[in-house]
């Protein structure tokens, strides 16, 4: 038994203790005609005997009342087994919890008490399931942080072994000297990318996004984007479709805003086929909230994985081998949570991939 269990029993007991011992010397006092005539309330009673014709005599008159202390003595014996069950109930589930803390502490993050809390319905159980909830969250993190760690390094090693490589065939042909000069530059720049969105991806996370006080035009936002895209779509050979369906102007940071969208509309060029259409479309729902939908016409993505895609590094099946380094859609999802909106996906029927943008309305003017 720990401290707090004798603490709880200690104070239960007397606190019973005393209600019993009051409420008898209060009963003695206010009717002291219910104690037999000439009792000794401080000496036990005279033991019963046998008559000659069989019958037990007591030595208190029927209906007489035994004296007090061994009411006095009853009622201690049953407050302290009261009192040692109570503090037994309370005091279990916090030393289950104190050691359950202890346990995450030293790394034990599997941790659970809903098991040990059982079928209580009380502040206690409502804390074990916090508890569990906490839990939860820190192994999510800390398994997010590891795989951000594997994934980091790995992006990182492909680069770094092309530098090598073309710093070990600058030595070895200095003729070629521009060629490996250039594919220097490429990889430094495609590392400096890879950094710069692991920090704004940090940030993000923290809590860091900056002002959000920013009248932003959507319209015009989404417009710009739009306009670079076609850009990157003619390379490509797919095109560009922009339907404006209501203007808003929403409060939030917009350098922020345009690079979400930004992510999303090229992540929809990237994998668009040759001839393929994009559709962007921005309307407002009968909540005032404002809405922007996404459509291509690429492969779409495997069912299983529509709710890891907005994960950092994550990339599905059919997309193992594309350029990128799978964070697009990860800060996308960042900024719009820091702007209380969301980001959905889905597979289109007609196939193609549909990404869905939602500001609450709230933000709309």
């Amino acid at each position: 038994m720990g401290r707090l269990f004798w603490k709880f029993f200690f104070i239960l007991w007397l606190a019973q203790a005393t209600a019993i011992i009051g409420v008898g010397v209060a009963i003695w006092i206010k009717y002291p005609s219910m104690l037999p005539p000439n009792a000794d309330v401080f000496s036990p009673p005279p033991p019963a005997f046998l008559t000659s014709d069989g019958h037990m005599n007591h030595p208190h008159p029927e209906g007489g009342m035994p004296p007090p202390f061994m009411a006095l003595l009853a009622g201690g014996l049953v407050s302290l087994i009261f009192a040692a069950l109570l503090a037994l109930y309370f005091s279990k589930p916090i030393r289950k919890l104190r050691m359950a803390f202890e346990a995450v502490a030293n790394g034990h993050l599997d941790e659970r008490l809903a098991p040990v809390m059982g079928k209580r319905r009380d502040e206690l159980s409502d804390l074990g399931r916090d508890f569990d909830s906490m839990a939860q969250r820190l192994q999510q993190l800390m398994d997010g942080q590891r795989r951000v760690l594997h994934d980091v390094s790995h992006e990182l090693r492909s680069p770094l072994a092309r530098l090598q490589a073309a710093i070990g065939l600058a030595r070895q042909q200095p003729e070629r000297i521009e060629d490996s000069m250039m594919r220097i530059e490429r990889e430094a720049v495609r590392m400096d990318s890879l950094v710069s969105e692991l920090l704004t991806l940090s940030r993000l996370e923290v809590g860091m996004a900056g002002k959000l006080d920013e009248h932003v035009d959507l319209n015009e936002l989404v417009s710009n984007v739009v306009e670079d895209a076609r850009f990157e779509a003619e390379t490509s050979g797919c095109r560009i479709k922009f339907e404006e369906q209501a203007r808003a102007t929403i409060l939030g940071n917009a350098e922020l805003l345009f690079r979400a969208v930004e992510n999303v509309v090229r992540n929809a060029v990237k994998y668009s086929p040759v001839e393929g259409m994009v559709v962007i479309k921005m309307q407002k729902n009968d909540d005032q909230t404002v809405r922007i939908c996404v459509s291509d016409e690429g492969p779409g993505i495997p069912v299983k994985d529509i709710q890891s895609i907005f994960e950092p590094f994550f990339r599905s099946e059919g997309t193992k081998t594309s350029d990128g380094h799978g964070l697009g859609l990860a800060i996308s999802h960042r900024v719009l949570h820091a702007h209380q909106g969301s980001i959905v996906a889905n597979n289109r029927e007609t196939g193609g991939l549909c990404i869905t943008i939602t500001l609450p309305a709230k933000l709309a003017a």
